[in-house]
Order: structure tokens, then C-alpha cells, then sequence
């Protein structure tokens, strides 16, 4: 599970306010009375603008996403649980050429689009076509944001790619 700002992906949460939720969770397991409900907290860590925390068990995950959006880590703040998954968006692209021109076509957008961080994309899928290869891939939530500033119309060279968020409905749309 990820604890995350109430405007995230716009609002992320800093390295100090990782601390800041960090200790948000420990003065919340040090009111739990000495008899009971055991929270198993395997681990946390700081990535992708939010905290991430390892639960052991879902009666943990239940529990504590009951209680963050309770707490106030820093003043201002507004928190929430959400799934891993929030925290990556998986969109959809094709790109002329072979298959094998994808690193140079990953190099490019990095440079020709600004807040474009091609680095950390996982490409899950790919096909090739006579005239080029469609890709599925996972992009951060924070990429997300900068390709939907740029309408979804990164620059690719010789162009604009074309990309497109997936398991995204139109408004209306059921």
C-alpha cells in the first residue's frame, strides 16, 4: 500500500514528510491498548512521491487505511492508502520502425518533452506491424501528469507520439 497526498500525483510527499508518516504510524500503534489487534508492519520506504508500506496482512492493510486519512503527519496535510498500483498508470503508443529503435525512441522523448523520464518504463507488451511496433508500457503517475500537460502528444523526432492511458472510460461511458 502507498500513503499519498490528497492531490497526488501533483502533490507528492517529500523525503522529511515520509518521516513526518512514519511517525504519524508510530504514535498510532502506541495508542493501541497492550491486549488486541497486533499491527504487522513488514517495512516502509520513500518512492514516487509517496510512502510506501509493507503490510504483512490484510487486517494490518484494513486497519491502517482506516486510520491515515485520520491523521495529520504535518501541518496541512491530507493523506490516504491507496494500492500500488495507483502509483502507475499503463498506456498504450506505436512507434514507426522495428522494434529495436524503441531505446532511441524512449531517448528522444526524454529529451525533446520536458518533465519526461523514460528511464523507469516498463514496456509489458510489445507487436510488431509492417511499418512499425505498438507497445504497452507502465509510466509513472507523475509522467502520467506531464503526458496529460502535453495531451497525451509527446514529441517524438520526426513527430508526435500518439499515446493512451488504458482502463480509462471516457466521461459518461460505463
Amino acid at each position: 500500500m502507498a500513503v499519498v497526498g490528497d492531490g497526488y500525483p501533483g502533490i507528492q510527499i517529500s523525503r522529511q514528510n515520509f518521516a513526518d508518516v512514519q511517525d504519524a504510524i508510530r504514535r498510532l500503534v502506541d495508542k493501541l491498548p497492550e491486549e488486541g489487534f497486533t499491527p504487522s508492519l513488514v517495512d516502509s520506504y520513500w518512492a514516487k512521491g509517496a510512502a510506501i508500506i509493507i503490510c504483512q496482512d490484510k487486517e494490518t492493510r484494513d486497519w491502517l487505511a482506516a486510520r491515515v486519512p485520520t491523521q495529520v503527519a504535518w501541518e496541512g496535510s491530507r493523506l490516504k492508502m491507496v494500492s500500488l498500483d495507483a502509483l502507475t498508470s499503463r498506456v498504450m503508443t506505436w512507434f514507426p520502425g522495428p522494434v529495436e529503435d524503441l531505446e532511441h525512441y524512449f531517448q528522444w522523448l526524454c529529451r525533446l518533452n520536458q518533465g519526461l523520464d523514460t528511464k523507469h518504463w516498463r514496456v509489458y507488451k510489445h507487436r510488431e506491424q509492417p511499418n512499425g511496433v505498438s507497445l504497452v508500457f507502465s509510466i509513472d503517475m507523475t509522467f502520467a501528469a506531464a503526458l496529460e500537460g502535453i495531451g497525451w502528444r509527446p514529441l517524438r523526432g520526426e513527430g508526435q507520439a500518439i499515446f493512451s492511458l488504458l482502463g480509462v472510460k471516457p466521461e459518461g461511458k460505463k
